[in-house]
């Protein structure tokens, strides 16, 4: 007998779930836009760590809304 080796799953998230998570990250993204106009501005050392990464993980969330992709 040969053996097989497993199929990778790429299946896509369901609409339902991505209109969901679309919705939810729109804050997030917000707080991105505000963080990069801080940063035009000059006051890039008011930002904190928590909302860098509250900001980062609004634009992964939307990148996956988007996508449609199961990063894990």
């Amino acid at each position: 007998m040969t053996e097989q080796t497993p199929k990778p799953n790429n299946t896509k998230l369901t609409m339902r779930i991505r209109i969901i998570l679309g919705i939810a990250s729109i804050p997030s993204f917000l707080l991105a836009g505000m963080l990069g106009v801080m940063i035009v501005n000059g006051d890039a050392s008011d930002i904190g760590f928590f909302e860098a990464v509250y900001a980062c993980v609004g634009i992964l969330a939307l990148y996956i809304a988007l996508s449609g992709k199961r990063l894990f």
